[in-house]
């Protein structure tokens, strides 16, 4: 048996739920012709959420009708990509250069004609852009249309993210069928979509990714075990689900880890047993792969303040903590007591750390984390897990 789950980032799990609505809004915009509004997507959210996941599954629903799918990486010039590499491939892949011209020929027993490949001498036609790369491509594909994705957007460069809008503009001004969705970190996004040259593309259809509901979750453990064979019990299911805390990356880690440790046991299924034996690596995990990325950066200030409000929902939820990833909010006046500083001063890294979507308002004077085991990791040390 092969475990079905698969907790890699940006790997489509074998087994999907959730995030239905934003899927068939998508597919409805498809069939709705140019300019429909759910052509144009960001999607934004916190680490491991499941934004890199939903943009394969728009991929998917876009090339199962027929439509074109572009790729392109954040980490560079989006722009230059799609005009020098990604574009021109697929032109030739769907219209390959099949013009051929004698160079030769030659007199000897039946005879010789020798022939190379040519076409226009590129070296006289205008510098393509990106708007006309995107133009040619879509002459070739009629009926159909073109879908241009982007992950990471929050790493895009600025002129080459206004390029790109510009040109998507103007192409759903003569009412070609293109789509553009783009993913990307709720800070990062947001800081993007404020500056000048992005102003349309603030109009488009934004979902913000919370957390999976119980549901959701438990369809997607007790689905992907039960057809590779060895199956969670009810138990062991609902104390998967509670562990996972409706967090995409912890539901395939979770049922990873404890589909391992079932099959170790030479169990017939995966019992709560087994969920709890691998709680402390699944929250050491998280650790490395989501908190230490998510707290690059983050200066001294805003950490000392994250640890203080760890230090604080320890002392105020350990009586009543389910198990399920949260701490339970804290009061900031308590946070700025423990800083030793007023509310006021304790305002500015409070402000920006719900901006960095790693903590949020929860109700009047009280706020959270917003990634689950945050606050265990901070009390663990804050430090990526070390083998010896």
């Amino acid at each position: 048996m092969a475990n079905p789950f698969r907790p890699t980032f940006g790997a489509s799990p074998h087994y999907w739920a959730g995030r239905r609505i934003i899927l068939d809004d998508f597919a409805e915009a498809l069939s709705s012709g140019p300019g429909a509004a759910a052509r144009t997507l960001v999607i934004t959210g916190s680490r491991g959420i499941g934004k890199t996941v939903l943009l394969n599954e728009i991929e998917d629903i876009a090339a199962t009708r027929g439509w074109i799918v572009l790729r392109a990486s954040a980490r560079g010039d989006i722009v230059t990509e799609l005009v020098d590499s990604v574009v021109p491939a697929k032109i030739r892949e769907l219209d390959p250069p099949t013009t051929r011209r004698v160079t030769g020929v030659g007199i000897t027993g039946l005879g010789t004609v020798t022939t190379s490949l040519t076409g226009p001498d590129e070296r006289n036609l205008p510098r393509p852009t990106l708007d006309s790369r995107l133009r040619d491509l879509l002459t070739l594909v009629p009926g159909t249309g073109v879908l241009v994705t982007v992950d990471e957007i929050q790493d895009a460069d600025r002129d080459a993210l206004s390029r790109l809008a510009a040109t998507y503009q103007n192409l759903i001004r003569d009412d070609l069928d293109i789509s553009l969705a783009m993913a990307g970190l709720t800070h990062g996004v947001e800081t993007l979509l404020n500056l000048p040259g992005t102003t349309f593309m603030r109009r488009a259809h934004r979902y913000d990714l919370g957390p999976l509901t119980g549901e959701d979750a438990a369809d997607v453990l007790s689905t992907s075990s039960q057809d590779s064979g060895l199956p969670f019990d009810a138990a062991g299911l609902t104390s998967a689900v509670r562990l996972a805390a409706g967090y995409p990356y912890l539901v395939q880690l979770v049922g990873s880890l404890a589909w391992n440790a079932a099959r170790r046991a030479g169990a017939d299924s995966i019992s709560v047993q087994q969920v709890d034996s691998i709680r402390s690596e699944a929250v050491a995990t998280m650790g490395t792969q989501v908190h230490h990325p998510s707290l690059k950066g983050v200066p001294v200030v805003q950490r000392e303040y994250l640890e203080a409000m760890a230090s604080l929902a320890s002392l105020a939820s350990l009586a009543s903590r389910a198990g399920d990833g949260t701490d339970g909010p804290v009061a900031t006046a308590a946070i700025a007591e423990r800083l030793g500083k007023t509310q006021r001063s304790a305002s500015d890294p409070r402000a920006k750390l719900i901006d960095r979507d790693l903590i949020t308002p929860a109700g009047w004077g009280k706020v959270a984390f917003t990634l689950p085991y945050l606050g265990d990791w901070l009390r663990g040390g804050g430090t990526v897990r070390r083998i010896s």
